[in-house]
C-alpha cells in the first residue's frame, strides 16, 4: 500500500492533469462553437439560394 507521500503526488497530478484537460475541452468547445456558426452560415445560403431559384421559376426568368 502506498504511503501518504505517494498519495499526495498522485493527487497532484491528478489535479494537474484535470486542469490541462478541463483547458482542452475549453478549447474544444470553442472550436465547436466556430464550426456551429459556420453550418449555421452555409444552411442560410442554401435555404436562400433554394428560395431564389424556386422564384425564379415562379417568374420564368433566372436571376
Amino acid at each position: 500500500m502506498a504511503g501518504w507521500k505517494e498519495l499526495l503526488i498522485d493527487v497532484l497530478k491528478l489535479t494537474d492533469e484535470t486542469k490541462r484537460l478541463n483547458q482542452d475541452i475549453d478549447k474544444l468547445q470553442s472550436h465547436v462553437v466556430d464550426v456551429d456558426k459556420r453550418v449555421v452560415r452555409l444552411e442560410t445560403l442554401v435555404e436562400v439560394s433554394k428560395y431564389q431559384a424556386t422564384q425564379a421559376q415562379l417568374t420564368g426568368g433566372s436571376k
